[in-house]
């Protein structure tokens, strides 16, 4: 179950969208209204992807909060992780394998996430991520949903829910 966890860590934005050239720096400072936050989470994820963690640390703010979990279509959460603040999040990445799009055990042939069903209001982000296939086992891979808030064009806030679809 932690390899599932962490894979939810692992999604990238780097196959979905090439990012706008604004969001390569945050941009707007705190308080102020960035012109296109999914922008910035797509930077911040690809930043990931290419384990550049200490570059996507820029698209954080100093006491993000970050959480993590997987549940069950029972609603039983499992493997709840929380961090407060860029220090921790930063030791997170690299021993969490990162924020990359598969991750270094994956197989070859494992899902592309596709982003789905974007929900952007002032200052929130929302969204899923999709897989294109099934499992050899013909049991899904299982989706996530992400909610982000913005701080200017700095995430302030970044949940991960991994909605495991065989519990």
């Amino acid at each position: 179950m932690k390899g599932i966890l962490v894979s939810a860590l692992v999604l990238s934005f780097a196959t979905a969208l090439s990012c706008p050239a604004q969001a390569q720096s945050p941009g707007p400072g705190p308080g102020a209204q960035c012109s296109d936050p999914m922008a910035v989470l797509k930077a911040f994820y690809g930043s990931n992807d290419a384990r550049r963690f200490d570059a996507s640390m820029k698209y954080l703010t100093d006491d993000v909060n970050f959480a993590t979990w997987a549940t069950g279509v029972q609603g039983y959460i499992m493997v709840h992780r929380q961090l407060k603040g860029k220090n921790a999040l930063r030791r997170f990445l690299p021993q969490g394998r990162g924020l990359a799009s598969r991750l270094p055990d994956s197989p070859p042939d494992g899902p592309v996430y596709h982003i789905t069903r974007i929900s952007v209001a002032g200052t929130e982000v929302t969204f899923m991520l999709e897989p294109d296939r099934i499992r050899p086992n013909g049991r899904p891979y299982n989706p996530f949903s992400i909610e982000a808030t913005l701080d200017g064009c700095r995430i302030k806030s970044l949940t991960v829910i991994e909605q495991v679809t065989w519990l």
